[in-house]
């Protein structure tokens, strides 16, 4: 458990003070929707350093979100990249407008994509 104090109450996570919330915030969503949650608090926050987008995460259309690459499989390092919303959004469109069969997110989808095989 950290030192570190906001309002008088300890800090759970030792993050950073925004993505302490963040991290609170996404594990109770799995949770809430009866998925497993593989994440540690720091390896969710490596995933959004290695994205070199984490000033824009957030549910605008020119920010970026996490999204597992399969859906039944659990929230954690080997499972989830970030995207833009932009990027969620077109595919969720194209996928319930035009009737063709949903398809999973693929590692080239993801930001910080070098290529390298996860």
């Amino acid at each position: 458990m950290s030192t570190r104090k906001r309002n008088g109450i300890p800090l759970k996570w030792n993050l950073p003070t925004p993505w302490n919330t963040y991290y609170a915030r996404a594990r109770c969503q799995a949770m809430f929707r009866n998925s497993f949650w593989a994440f540690t608090p720091d390896t969710w926050y490596q995933l959004w350093v290695d994205s070199g987008v984490m000033r824009h995460k957030g549910r605008k259309t020119h920010q970026y979100r996490m999204v597992r690459m399969d859906p039944i499989e659990a929230y954690g390092p080997h499972n989830c990249i970030i995207v833009s919303n932009r990027m969620h959004y077109r595919k969720l469109m194209y996928e319930n407008t035009r009737r063709v069969p949903k398809t999973n997110f693929q590692p080239h989808h993801a930001v910080n994509y070098k290529g390298e095989k996860l």
